[in-house]
Protein backbone atom coordinates (compact mmCIF):
# COMPACT_ATOMS: atom_id res chain seq x y z
CA UNK A 1 0.00 0.00 0.00
CA UNK A 2 1.12 3.69 -0.36
CA UNK A 3 1.56 6.34 2.08
CA UNK A 4 -1.19 8.52 1.38
CA UNK A 5 0.64 11.64 2.57
CA UNK A 6 4.01 11.03 1.27
CA UNK A 7 2.93 8.75 -1.98
CA UNK A 8 6.96 8.42 -2.64
CA UNK A 9 7.27 6.15 0.64
CA UNK A 10 5.67 2.34 0.68
CA UNK A 11 4.43 1.85 3.97
CA UNK A 12 1.21 0.43 5.57
CA UNK A 13 -1.63 2.81 6.20
CA UNK A 14 -4.58 0.73 6.51
CA UNK A 15 -4.82 1.75 10.05
CA UNK A 16 -8.24 3.34 11.36
CA UNK A 17 -8.69 5.47 14.04
CA UNK A 18 -8.55 2.11 16.79
CA UNK A 19 -5.01 1.74 15.67
CA UNK A 20 -3.95 5.46 16.28
CA UNK A 21 -0.93 5.77 18.88
CA UNK A 22 -2.86 8.78 20.42
CA UNK A 23 -3.70 7.22 24.05
CA UNK A 24 0.27 7.32 24.46
CA UNK A 25 0.79 11.40 24.06
CA UNK A 26 0.77 13.09 27.23
CA UNK A 27 -1.89 14.63 28.63
CA UNK A 28 -0.44 18.10 29.14
CA UNK A 29 2.56 19.62 26.79
CA UNK A 30 4.62 19.99 30.18
CA UNK A 31 4.08 20.35 34.17
CA UNK A 32 4.46 23.55 34.41
CA UNK A 33 0.97 24.18 32.38
CA UNK A 34 -1.54 22.34 34.17
CA UNK A 35 -3.84 23.92 35.47
CA UNK A 36 -4.66 25.42 38.75
CA UNK A 37 -7.85 24.15 39.52
CA UNK A 38 -10.87 22.79 37.44
CA UNK A 39 -11.44 24.39 34.80
CA UNK A 40 -14.68 26.28 33.79
CA UNK A 41 -15.99 25.73 30.59
CA UNK A 42 -17.91 27.34 28.18
CA UNK A 43 -18.80 25.78 24.62
CA UNK A 44 -20.24 28.58 22.41
CA UNK A 45 -21.58 26.75 18.95
CA UNK A 46 -23.41 28.36 16.06
CA UNK A 47 -25.94 27.12 13.85
CA UNK A 48 -24.95 26.43 9.79
CA UNK A 49 -21.94 28.70 9.48
CA UNK A 50 -18.55 28.51 7.45
CA UNK A 51 -15.15 30.92 7.46
CA UNK A 52 -16.38 33.76 5.84
CA UNK A 53 -17.88 34.82 8.67
CA UNK A 54 -14.83 35.44 10.08
CA UNK A 55 -12.10 38.46 9.99
CA UNK A 56 -9.37 36.71 11.48
CA UNK A 57 -10.15 33.77 8.97
CA UNK A 58 -9.98 36.00 6.01
CA UNK A 59 -13.76 36.46 6.05
CA UNK A 60 -14.98 39.84 4.38
CA UNK A 61 -16.47 40.07 8.12
CA UNK A 62 -16.75 42.90 11.03
CA UNK A 63 -15.62 40.26 13.70
CA UNK A 64 -13.22 41.85 16.36
CA UNK A 65 -14.42 39.55 19.46
CA UNK A 66 -13.51 36.62 17.40
CA UNK A 67 -10.72 38.30 16.41
CA UNK A 68 -9.68 38.90 19.90
CA UNK A 69 -10.58 34.85 20.48
CA UNK A 70 -7.85 33.64 17.87
CA UNK A 71 -5.08 36.40 19.10
CA UNK A 72 -5.59 35.19 22.85
CA UNK A 73 -5.86 31.30 22.33
CA UNK A 74 -5.64 28.99 19.52
CA UNK A 75 -7.23 28.54 15.80
CA UNK A 76 -8.38 25.03 14.85
CA UNK A 77 -7.66 25.53 10.58
CA UNK A 78 -8.73 21.57 10.26
CA UNK A 79 -11.65 21.13 12.92
CA UNK A 80 -14.62 19.21 11.27
CA UNK A 81 -17.64 16.95 12.61
CA UNK A 82 -18.35 13.94 11.81
CA UNK A 83 -22.30 14.27 10.44
CA UNK A 84 -23.07 18.00 8.66
CA UNK A 85 -26.52 18.51 10.33
CA UNK A 86 -27.35 19.75 13.46
CA UNK A 87 -28.62 16.75 15.68
CA UNK A 88 -25.83 14.57 14.86
CA UNK A 89 -23.59 16.85 15.57
CA UNK A 90 -24.38 18.21 18.36
CA UNK A 91 -24.80 14.56 19.76
CA UNK A 92 -21.22 13.83 18.79
CA UNK A 93 -20.06 17.09 20.99
CA UNK A 94 -21.80 16.03 24.07
CA UNK A 95 -21.59 12.97 24.11
CA UNK A 96 -18.07 12.27 22.47
CA UNK A 97 -19.73 9.36 19.97
CA UNK A 98 -20.57 9.23 16.39
CA UNK A 99 -24.31 9.34 15.12
CA UNK A 100 -24.27 6.41 14.74
CA UNK A 101 -23.82 5.19 18.01
CA UNK A 102 -26.90 6.32 18.85
CA UNK A 103 -29.08 4.07 20.98
CA UNK A 104 -32.03 5.99 21.66
CA UNK A 105 -35.75 4.61 21.09
CA UNK A 106 -36.55 6.11 18.30
CA UNK A 107 -33.98 5.70 16.51
CA UNK A 108 -33.10 2.36 16.96
CA UNK A 109 -36.62 1.92 16.79
CA UNK A 110 -35.98 3.69 13.22
CA UNK A 111 -32.62 1.63 12.03
CA UNK A 112 -33.35 -2.03 13.53
CA UNK A 113 -30.22 -4.05 14.53
CA UNK A 114 -28.74 -5.34 11.32
CA UNK A 115 -30.14 -2.64 9.11
CA UNK A 116 -27.69 0.09 7.91
CA UNK A 117 -28.07 3.48 9.79
CA UNK A 118 -29.46 6.68 8.00
CA UNK A 119 -27.60 9.44 10.44
CA UNK A 120 -30.12 12.72 9.57
CA UNK A 121 -31.52 15.20 11.96
CA UNK A 122 -32.72 11.80 13.76
CA UNK A 123 -30.36 10.95 16.83
CA UNK A 124 -30.93 12.30 20.23
CA UNK A 125 -29.58 11.87 23.27
CA UNK A 126 -30.24 8.84 25.15
CA UNK A 127 -32.12 9.29 28.84
CA UNK A 128 -29.79 5.73 30.02
CA UNK A 129 -26.38 6.48 28.62
CA UNK A 130 -23.35 8.51 29.56
CA UNK A 131 -22.93 11.96 28.02
CA UNK A 132 -20.63 14.75 29.15
CA UNK A 133 -22.90 17.23 31.47
CA UNK A 134 -23.80 14.64 33.37
CA UNK A 135 -20.63 13.23 33.64
CA UNK A 136 -19.42 16.59 34.82
CA UNK A 137 -22.36 17.33 37.00
CA UNK A 138 -21.61 13.66 39.17
CA UNK A 139 -18.12 15.24 39.50
CA UNK A 140 -19.11 18.01 41.28
CA UNK A 141 -19.53 20.54 38.00
CA UNK A 142 -22.72 23.02 38.13
CA UNK A 143 -23.73 22.53 34.97
CA UNK A 144 -26.28 24.98 32.05
CA UNK A 145 -27.56 24.78 28.70
CA UNK A 146 -28.89 27.55 27.02
CA UNK A 147 -29.99 28.05 23.28
CA UNK A 148 -30.94 25.51 20.54
CA UNK A 149 -31.40 21.91 21.59
CA UNK A 150 -32.41 19.55 18.46
CA UNK A 151 -31.11 16.69 20.37
CA UNK A 152 -34.03 15.27 21.83
CA UNK A 153 -37.76 14.33 21.64
CA UNK A 154 -37.70 14.83 17.93
CA UNK A 155 -41.35 12.94 17.48
CA UNK A 156 -42.67 15.51 20.45
CA UNK A 157 -41.27 18.32 18.66
CA UNK A 158 -42.19 17.66 14.71
CA UNK A 159 -46.07 16.69 15.50
CA UNK A 160 -47.37 20.08 17.15
CA UNK A 161 -50.82 18.24 16.69
CA UNK A 162 -50.32 15.79 19.47
CA UNK A 163 -48.28 18.51 21.74
CA UNK A 164 -51.63 17.99 24.42
CA UNK A 165 -51.02 14.28 24.56
CA UNK A 166 -47.33 15.61 25.73
CA UNK A 167 -48.69 18.38 28.34
CA UNK A 168 -47.42 21.35 25.95
CA UNK A 169 -49.94 23.61 24.77
CA UNK A 170 -50.96 24.83 21.39
CA UNK A 171 -51.60 27.73 19.30
CA UNK A 172 -52.64 29.30 16.10
CA UNK A 173 -49.48 29.91 13.68
CA UNK A 174 -50.13 33.70 13.45
CA UNK A 175 -51.03 34.13 16.98
CA UNK A 176 -49.70 36.63 18.63
CA UNK A 177 -47.27 36.23 21.14
CA UNK A 178 -47.72 39.62 22.85
CA UNK A 179 -51.35 38.45 23.62
CA UNK A 180 -50.84 37.29 27.37
CA UNK A 181 -52.56 34.00 26.76
CA UNK A 182 -50.43 32.98 23.75
CA UNK A 183 -47.20 33.94 25.36
CA UNK A 184 -48.16 31.61 28.56
CA UNK A 185 -48.66 29.12 26.71
CA UNK A 186 -44.87 29.76 25.07
CA UNK A 187 -43.64 30.31 28.39
CA UNK A 188 -45.26 27.13 29.41
CA UNK A 189 -43.95 25.03 26.58
CA UNK A 190 -40.40 26.49 26.95
CA UNK A 191 -40.20 25.33 30.58
CA UNK A 192 -41.54 21.77 29.70
CA UNK A 193 -38.28 21.56 27.27
CA UNK A 194 -35.75 23.32 29.48
CA UNK A 195 -36.79 20.42 31.86
CA UNK A 196 -36.40 17.91 29.12
CA UNK A 197 -32.80 19.31 29.01
CA UNK A 198 -31.90 19.05 32.72
CA UNK A 199 -32.87 15.52 32.31
CA UNK A 200 -29.94 14.78 30.21
CA UNK A 201 -27.75 16.83 32.76
CA UNK A 202 -27.94 20.18 32.82
CA UNK A 203 -28.39 21.71 36.68
CA UNK A 204 -30.19 24.58 34.73
CA UNK A 205 -31.53 25.36 30.95
CA UNK A 206 -32.63 28.32 29.97
CA UNK A 207 -33.50 30.17 26.76
CA UNK A 208 -33.65 27.06 25.18
CA UNK A 209 -35.44 26.66 21.91
CA UNK A 210 -36.36 23.07 21.19
CA UNK A 211 -35.39 22.90 17.74
CA UNK A 212 -35.22 25.54 14.79
CA UNK A 213 -37.17 28.62 15.44
CA UNK A 214 -39.56 27.47 13.44
CA UNK A 215 -40.45 24.70 15.49
CA UNK A 216 -41.70 27.11 17.78
CA UNK A 217 -44.70 26.78 14.99
CA UNK A 218 -45.69 30.39 15.34
CA UNK A 219 -45.28 32.81 12.49
CA UNK A 220 -44.08 36.11 14.72
CA UNK A 221 -41.74 34.03 17.17
CA UNK A 222 -39.74 33.11 14.26
CA UNK A 223 -37.34 35.45 14.69
CA UNK A 224 -33.68 35.58 15.95
CA UNK A 225 -32.85 37.55 19.53
CA UNK A 226 -29.37 36.55 20.29
CA UNK A 227 -29.68 39.03 23.84
CA UNK A 228 -31.91 36.63 25.11
CA UNK A 229 -29.62 33.73 24.74
CA UNK A 230 -27.01 35.71 25.65
CA UNK A 231 -28.28 37.00 28.79
CA UNK A 232 -29.02 33.39 30.16
CA UNK A 233 -25.10 32.95 29.50
CA UNK A 234 -24.14 35.60 31.17
CA UNK A 235 -26.87 35.45 33.83
CA UNK A 236 -25.49 31.56 34.70
CA UNK A 237 -21.79 32.46 34.97
CA UNK A 238 -22.61 35.33 37.35
CA UNK A 239 -24.62 32.43 39.62
CA UNK A 240 -22.20 30.02 39.17
CA UNK A 241 -18.61 32.08 39.37
CA UNK A 242 -17.68 30.18 42.61
CA UNK A 243 -17.68 26.74 41.63
CA UNK A 244 -16.49 24.93 38.32
CA UNK A 245 -19.21 24.98 35.65
CA UNK A 246 -19.79 23.84 32.11
CA UNK A 247 -21.63 25.73 30.19
CA UNK A 248 -23.71 24.71 26.55
CA UNK A 249 -24.41 28.07 24.40
CA UNK A 250 -26.09 27.39 21.16
CA UNK A 251 -27.17 30.19 18.73
CA UNK A 252 -29.66 29.96 16.98
CA UNK A 253 -27.89 32.16 13.85
CA UNK A 254 -27.21 32.11 11.33
CA UNK A 255 -29.89 29.25 10.56
CA UNK A 256 -32.75 30.08 9.07
CA UNK A 257 -34.60 32.09 8.72
CA UNK A 258 -31.97 33.79 7.06
CA UNK A 259 -30.45 36.88 9.31
CA UNK A 260 -29.59 38.99 6.17
CA UNK A 261 -33.17 38.58 4.60
CA UNK A 262 -33.90 42.49 3.69
CA UNK A 263 -37.60 43.92 3.25
CA UNK A 264 -38.62 47.54 2.91
CA UNK A 265 -34.80 48.37 4.36
CA UNK A 266 -35.73 46.19 7.32
CA UNK A 267 -34.29 43.07 8.73
CA UNK A 268 -37.52 41.33 10.35
CA UNK A 269 -35.92 38.30 11.32
CA UNK A 270 -32.49 40.00 13.07
CA UNK A 271 -32.27 43.14 13.96
CA UNK A 272 -35.36 44.86 13.22
CA UNK A 273 -37.35 42.36 14.84
CA UNK A 274 -39.05 42.61 18.03
CA UNK A 275 -36.45 42.32 20.65
CA UNK A 276 -39.24 41.43 23.20
CA UNK A 277 -40.58 38.07 21.57
CA UNK A 278 -38.39 35.32 22.94
CA UNK A 279 -38.78 31.07 22.50
CA UNK A 280 -40.82 31.74 26.41
CA UNK A 281 -43.08 34.37 24.26
CA UNK A 282 -43.44 38.20 25.06
CA UNK A 283 -40.73 38.83 27.46
CA UNK A 284 -38.28 41.71 28.98
CA UNK A 285 -36.09 43.19 26.70
CA UNK A 286 -32.14 42.23 27.06
CA UNK A 287 -30.76 44.53 25.05
CA UNK A 288 -28.00 45.88 27.56
CA UNK A 289 -26.04 43.02 27.69
CA UNK A 290 -25.01 43.47 23.91
CA UNK A 291 -24.21 46.54 21.65
CA UNK A 292 -27.76 47.69 20.28
CA UNK A 293 -28.34 46.61 17.22
CA UNK A 294 -28.48 49.89 14.98
CA UNK A 295 -24.96 50.18 16.37
CA UNK A 296 -24.07 46.64 14.46
CA UNK A 297 -25.60 48.67 11.38
CA UNK A 298 -23.72 51.51 11.78
CA UNK A 299 -20.16 49.64 12.74
CA UNK A 300 -20.72 47.27 9.36
CA UNK A 301 -21.48 50.16 7.39
CA UNK A 302 -18.48 51.69 8.90
CA UNK A 303 -16.23 49.64 8.00
CA UNK A 304 -17.34 49.34 4.17
CA UNK A 305 -19.27 46.15 4.19
CA UNK A 306 -22.53 45.33 2.64
CA UNK A 307 -25.09 45.84 5.69
CA UNK A 308 -27.56 43.60 4.19
CA UNK A 309 -25.52 40.58 3.95
CA UNK A 310 -22.86 41.08 6.55
CA UNK A 311 -24.53 42.35 9.49
CA UNK A 312 -25.48 38.60 11.24
CA UNK A 313 -21.34 37.71 11.39
CA UNK A 314 -21.10 41.57 13.76
CA UNK A 315 -24.11 40.78 15.36
CA UNK A 316 -23.09 37.58 16.64
CA UNK A 317 -19.66 38.66 17.21
CA UNK A 318 -21.17 41.02 20.10
CA UNK A 319 -22.74 37.93 21.43
CA UNK A 320 -18.87 36.34 21.80
CA UNK A 321 -17.48 39.45 23.10
CA UNK A 322 -20.50 39.46 25.86
CA UNK A 323 -19.42 36.12 27.26
CA UNK A 324 -15.76 37.05 27.05
CA UNK A 325 -16.18 40.12 28.71
CA UNK A 326 -18.60 38.61 31.68
CA UNK A 327 -15.53 35.81 32.40
CA UNK A 328 -13.16 38.62 32.86
CA UNK A 329 -15.07 40.84 34.72
CA UNK A 330 -15.93 38.26 37.09
CA UNK A 331 -12.35 37.49 37.04
CA UNK A 332 -12.03 33.43 35.94
CA UNK A 333 -11.32 33.93 32.20
CA UNK A 334 -7.83 32.79 33.14
CA UNK A 335 -9.45 29.44 34.15
CA UNK A 336 -11.76 29.28 31.84
CA UNK A 337 -11.54 27.28 28.69
CA UNK A 338 -13.83 28.91 26.10
CA UNK A 339 -14.61 26.67 22.41
CA UNK A 340 -16.38 28.33 19.84
CA UNK A 341 -17.19 25.96 16.87
CA UNK A 342 -19.94 25.65 14.12
CA UNK A 343 -22.13 22.81 14.08
CA UNK A 344 -21.57 22.01 10.49
CA UNK A 345 -20.67 24.04 7.34
CA UNK A 346 -22.61 26.01 4.75
CA UNK A 347 -20.58 26.55 1.81
CA UNK A 348 -22.20 25.37 -1.82
CA UNK A 349 -24.31 23.54 0.13
CA UNK A 350 -21.93 20.91 1.66
CA UNK A 351 -24.97 20.55 4.19
CA UNK A 352 -26.00 17.00 4.67
CA UNK A 353 -22.93 15.51 2.30
CA UNK A 354 -19.64 14.30 3.52
CA UNK A 355 -17.39 17.30 1.49
CA UNK A 356 -15.52 19.72 3.83
CA UNK A 357 -17.78 22.21 2.50
CA UNK A 358 -20.58 20.43 5.17
CA UNK A 359 -17.94 18.71 7.66
CA UNK A 360 -15.07 21.04 7.67
CA UNK A 361 -15.76 24.00 10.56
CA UNK A 362 -14.38 26.85 11.85
CA UNK A 363 -12.84 26.67 15.30
CA UNK A 364 -11.55 28.51 18.36
CA UNK A 365 -10.24 27.49 21.92
CA UNK A 366 -9.20 30.58 24.80
CA UNK A 367 -7.45 28.77 27.29
CA UNK A 368 -4.81 30.91 29.17
CA UNK A 369 -3.47 29.09 31.93
CA UNK A 370 -3.05 26.33 28.49
CA UNK A 371 -2.87 27.47 25.01
CA UNK A 372 -0.08 29.47 23.68
CA UNK A 373 -1.99 33.46 22.68
CA UNK A 374 -2.04 33.11 18.43
CA UNK A 375 -0.98 29.78 18.35
CA UNK A 376 -2.81 27.91 15.21
CA UNK A 377 -3.10 24.17 15.32
CA UNK A 378 -3.70 22.05 11.60
CA UNK A 379 -3.85 18.92 13.09
CA UNK A 380 -7.31 16.67 12.42
CA UNK A 381 -9.67 17.45 15.08
CA UNK A 382 -13.33 16.44 15.55
CA UNK A 383 -16.59 17.44 17.55
CA UNK A 384 -16.20 13.65 18.82
CA UNK A 385 -12.82 14.77 20.28
CA UNK A 386 -14.83 17.35 22.57
CA UNK A 387 -16.52 15.34 25.51
CA UNK A 388 -13.11 13.45 26.29
CA UNK A 389 -11.03 16.46 26.12
CA UNK A 390 -13.07 18.19 28.89
CA UNK A 391 -13.56 15.29 31.01
CA UNK A 392 -9.55 14.91 30.25
CA UNK A 393 -9.07 18.58 31.60
CA UNK A 394 -11.65 18.06 34.74
CA UNK A 395 -9.86 14.99 35.66
CA UNK A 396 -12.76 13.01 35.76
CA UNK A 397 -12.48 9.28 34.69
CA UNK A 398 -13.93 8.47 31.03
CA UNK A 399 -15.09 5.47 29.61
CA UNK A 400 -13.19 5.13 26.83
CA UNK A 401 -15.58 2.34 25.36
CA UNK A 402 -17.79 4.65 25.37
CA UNK A 403 -16.16 7.43 23.42
CA UNK A 404 -15.41 7.20 19.64
CA UNK A 405 -13.20 10.49 20.35
CA UNK A 406 -10.23 11.37 21.80
CA UNK A 407 -8.88 14.37 23.83
CA UNK A 408 -6.56 16.58 22.20
CA UNK A 409 -5.67 18.42 25.41
CA UNK A 410 -2.00 18.05 24.65
CA UNK A 411 -2.63 19.65 21.37
CA UNK A 412 -4.03 22.86 23.64
CA UNK A 413 -0.83 22.68 24.99
CA UNK A 414 1.48 22.49 21.91
CA UNK A 415 -0.21 23.10 18.72
CA UNK A 416 2.54 20.82 16.98
CA UNK A 417 1.44 17.89 19.03
CA UNK A 418 -0.20 14.77 17.16
CA UNK A 419 -3.43 14.06 17.15
CA UNK A 420 -6.20 11.79 14.68
CA UNK A 421 -4.37 10.13 11.20
CA UNK A 422 -7.76 10.10 10.15
CA UNK A 423 -11.25 11.34 10.60
CA UNK A 424 -14.84 9.27 10.18
CA UNK A 425 -17.90 10.86 8.60
CA UNK A 426 -21.31 9.89 8.23
CA UNK A 427 -24.43 11.11 6.43
CA UNK A 428 -27.73 9.40 5.38
CA UNK A 429 -26.32 6.99 2.52
CA UNK A 430 -22.92 8.15 2.77
CA UNK A 431 -19.68 7.39 4.67
CA UNK A 432 -16.60 9.19 4.29
CA UNK A 433 -12.95 8.87 5.59
CA UNK A 434 -10.12 11.57 6.07
CA UNK A 435 -6.31 12.39 5.91
CA UNK A 436 -4.86 15.69 5.81
CA UNK A 437 -4.01 14.61 1.81
CA UNK A 438 -7.00 12.65 0.59
CA UNK A 439 -10.66 12.27 1.67
CA UNK A 440 -12.62 8.86 0.25
CA UNK A 441 -16.52 8.87 0.05
CA UNK A 442 -18.77 5.41 -0.40
CA UNK A 443 -22.65 5.27 -1.10
CA UNK A 444 -24.21 2.46 -0.26
CA UNK A 445 -27.60 1.61 -0.26
CA UNK A 446 -29.42 -1.00 1.61
CA UNK A 447 -30.88 -4.02 -0.20
CA UNK A 448 -34.63 -2.35 -0.84
CA UNK A 449 -33.10 0.64 -2.36
CA UNK A 450 -30.69 -1.21 -4.44
CA UNK A 451 -33.70 -3.33 -6.15
CA UNK A 452 -35.63 -0.01 -6.62
CA UNK A 453 -32.74 1.18 -8.55
CA UNK A 454 -32.28 -1.91 -10.34
CA UNK A 455 -35.70 -2.03 -11.55
CA UNK A 456 -35.41 1.53 -13.00
CA UNK A 457 -38.06 3.03 -10.65
CA UNK A 458 -37.48 6.73 -9.70
CA UNK A 459 -37.47 8.16 -5.85
CA UNK A 460 -39.40 10.97 -4.77
CA UNK A 461 -37.31 14.73 -5.56
CA UNK A 462 -37.96 18.19 -4.41
CA UNK A 463 -41.14 19.56 -5.02
CA UNK A 464 -43.05 16.83 -6.93
CA UNK A 465 -39.86 15.76 -8.81
CA UNK A 466 -38.08 12.61 -9.50
CA UNK A 467 -34.47 11.23 -9.77
CA UNK A 468 -33.07 7.68 -10.97
CA UNK A 469 -31.00 7.84 -7.33
CA UNK A 470 -32.30 8.98 -3.54
CA UNK A 471 -30.70 11.84 -2.25
CA UNK A 472 -28.23 10.74 0.71
CA UNK A 473 -30.70 12.44 2.87
CA UNK A 474 -34.57 12.17 3.40
CA UNK A 475 -34.99 15.80 3.62
CA UNK A 476 -35.34 16.54 -0.22
CA UNK A 477 -34.78 20.27 0.16
CA UNK A 478 -31.38 19.61 1.22
CA UNK A 479 -30.74 17.18 -0.69
CA UNK A 480 -31.86 18.81 -4.13
CA UNK A 481 -29.62 21.58 -3.44
CA UNK A 482 -26.75 19.65 -2.19
CA UNK A 483 -26.55 17.31 -5.38
CA UNK A 484 -27.35 20.38 -7.82
CA UNK A 485 -24.07 22.00 -6.53
CA UNK A 486 -21.80 19.30 -5.79
CA UNK A 487 -20.49 17.43 -9.59
CA UNK A 488 -20.19 14.05 -8.53
CA UNK A 489 -22.89 13.80 -5.55
CA UNK A 490 -24.28 10.54 -6.38
CA UNK A 491 -21.38 8.88 -7.11
CA UNK A 492 -20.62 5.44 -5.17
CA UNK A 493 -17.06 6.05 -4.58
CA UNK A 494 -15.21 9.08 -4.45
CA UNK A 495 -11.92 9.70 -4.30
CA UNK A 496 -10.35 14.06 -4.09
CA UNK A 497 -6.80 15.02 -3.60
CA UNK A 498 -7.18 17.78 -1.00
CA UNK A 499 -3.92 19.53 -1.80
CA UNK A 500 -4.77 19.65 -5.57
CA UNK A 501 -8.45 19.93 -5.36
CA UNK A 502 -9.59 21.38 -1.44
CA UNK A 503 -12.86 22.29 -3.17
CA UNK A 504 -13.69 18.36 -4.06
CA UNK A 505 -14.44 18.73 -7.89
CA UNK A 506 -12.86 16.01 -9.61
CA UNK A 507 -13.43 12.64 -8.65
CA UNK A 508 -10.02 10.86 -9.28
CA UNK A 509 -11.23 7.37 -8.03
CA UNK A 510 -10.23 5.63 -10.92
CA UNK A 511 -7.05 6.97 -11.18
CA UNK A 512 -5.54 6.04 -8.08
CA UNK A 513 -6.24 2.19 -7.24
CA UNK A 514 -3.62 2.18 -4.56
CA UNK A 515 -5.09 4.84 -2.80
CA UNK A 516 -8.28 4.02 -3.06
CA UNK A 517 -7.13 0.61 -1.36
CA UNK A 518 -5.88 2.22 1.02
CA UNK A 519 -8.78 4.38 1.88
CA UNK A 520 -10.95 1.99 1.68
CA UNK A 521 -9.09 -0.34 4.41
CA UNK A 522 -9.49 3.00 6.90
CA UNK A 523 -13.19 3.30 6.55
CA UNK A 524 -13.79 -0.52 6.85
CA UNK A 525 -11.79 -0.22 10.29
CA UNK A 526 -13.99 2.41 11.32
CA UNK A 527 -16.95 0.84 10.03
CA UNK A 528 -16.06 -2.32 12.39
CA UNK A 529 -16.66 -0.35 15.40
CA UNK A 530 -20.39 0.23 15.19
CA UNK A 531 -21.79 -3.50 15.90
CA UNK A 532 -24.29 -4.68 13.60
CA UNK A 533 -24.70 -1.93 11.66
CA UNK A 534 -23.79 -3.57 7.98
CA UNK A 535 -22.72 -0.98 5.33
CA UNK A 536 -21.92 -2.76 1.65
CA UNK A 537 -18.89 -4.42 1.28
CA UNK A 538 -17.28 -3.01 4.16
CA UNK A 539 -18.83 -4.94 6.83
Amino acid sequence: MVDLEHPNRREFVGMGLAGLATAALPRMASAALTPARRPNVVVFISDDQSEEDFGCLGGNALTPNFDRLAAQGMTFTNAHVSSSVCSPSRYALLTGRYGGSCTSESFVRTHRPGTMTRVENNVELEPDRGNLPRMLQQAGYRTGFVGKSHITHHGVLNRPQDWPDHGLETYARDADPRDPAVSAKMRHNHGWWAQRMQEHGFDEANAVYAGNLRELYNEHANVHNLEWTTHAACQFMERNKEQPFFLYVATTMPHGPYPWIQQNGKHPYSLDADPKITGAGYGDEHLGVMPTRQSVKDRVAAAGLDVRRRHHATWMDDAAGAMLNKLESLGIADDTLFLFLADHGSRRHGKTTCYDNGVKVPMFARYPRLIKPGSTCDELVQNIDFAPTVLDLAGVPKDDADHDGASFSHVLGDSKAAHHDDLFFELGFSRGVKTKRWKYIAIRYPERVQAQIARGEPFAGWQGSEVPNPYLTRNQHLGFHAAKVNPNYFDLDQLYDLDADPREERNIAADHPEVIEAMKARLAKHLGGFENRPFGEFT
